[in-house]
Formats: C-alpha cells, structure tokens, sequence
C-alpha cells in the first residue's frame, strides 16, 4: 500500500498578556526583519519583489508572563514574517525576542505521520495514520496569532477546495510556544472531517 509520510515541526519557546502592536512600515525597517531577511533568503525567496507580500504584512505583539521566581514579569515580542505563497497557502515564520536569548526563530512542535489508503489510492478511503513520534519545522501555513487567547494556529490546504487539510495550535505557556492540538483531515472526498492526532487541553 502507498504510504504517504508527512513531517511537521517542534515549537520551543509560553503565557499572558499580548498588549502592543507594530505597524507594518515599522517592522519592515526594524532589526528584526533585516535578520530575518539576511537568514532565510532561499526559504522565503522573494521577499523584497513579492507582490503578494502587500496583502499580508509582517505584524508583531508584546508578550508578558509571570514566574515564580521574580516578581517582575517576563516580557518578549512576537514577530510574524511573511514567507511566501502560492494559490491557496500562504506562509510565514515566526520569531521571539527576549532579554535574554534575543532574536531567534520559533520552531513549532508537530507530528510525523503516516497516511496509509486503500489499494494505495489516495481518493480511497484512509486505512490507518499512525504517528511516528515528532518533528520541527519554522514554516506555519495560513496561521494566525490570537492575542486574547495567546495561541497561534495553522491551517495547511493540500488541495484548493479544502476538504484534506493538517491544522495546529500552540499556545504562549511561559515562555513557550507549547503545541496542544493538532488534527488532520486525509479524505480527499469533499468534506471537513478531520481525525485529532494530538489533544493536550
């Protein structure tokens, strides 16, 4: 039987609060950018001539959380960077900055998986979608950051018409982007039915 492997991501870096937000033209001009820019030239090709990169700007959010061993919070700033798109996906990388570890790209936890159908056909049925254990990747596709409920989530369509579809949320868990679902739809037959694979809250 085919089997067909996919490989997702691992997400280290959690909590409260997501008050502040920068303005496009702001973030473009910022040290931020200029590292993510010079880093991923080959993953996010494109960047400075992509027409497509005017109707999804790059936005940024102050983090803040509280420890248990300082009565001063925490704080970080969230930034989103768009890296691409094509026909119905589109891509961005993430970065946090803090005090203390500086800029550095996120890397989201997700899970490796196996889609196995029947007699090999992927518009059959799906047999089984065993996890094999976990992986890191930096791109999210189609996500979103939501500062009330200090989440993001991805939305990745493998197919135009959105009936097979892989779908994640992490959550801002002191200091942390900690993943606590994810779901996976592998029927090519029309509709949104998707398996939960992960489900920690």
């Amino acid at each position: 039987m085919r089997t067909i492997r996919l490989v997702f991501a691992a997400l280290i870096t959690g909590a409260v609060a997501a008050p502040g937000f920068a303005q496009p033209d702001d973030l473009i001009r910022s040290d931020a950018y200029a590292r993510f820019s010079q880093s991923f030239p080959e993953l996010c090709y494109g960047l400075e001539d992509s027409a497509a990169a005017e109707y999804f700007p790059n936005e940024s959010w102050d983090l803040s959380w509280e420890t248990e061993y300082s009565d001063t919070p925490e704080t970080a700033t969230l930034y989103k960077f768009f890296c691409g798109s094509g026909a119905y996906n589109v891509n961005h990388l993430y970065y946090l900055e803090t005090e203390y570890e500086g800029l550095v790209p996120v890397a989201f936890a997700t899970p490796q998986f196996d889609v196995v159908y029947e007699n090999d056909d992927f518009e059959g049925a799906v047999l089984d979608m065993p996890m094999s254990g976990y992986g890191t990747q930096l791109l999210l596709t189609n996500s979103e950051f939501d500062p009330e409920n200090m989440t993001i989530t991805s939305h990745a369509l493998w197919r135009g018409i959105g009936d097979a579809f892989s779908a994640g949320t992490w959550i801002f868990d002191d200091g942390q982007f900690v993943l606590i679902r994810y779901e996976v739809d592998a029927h090519y037959d029309g509709e949104a039915d998707p398996e939960t694979l992960v489900s920690f809250k």
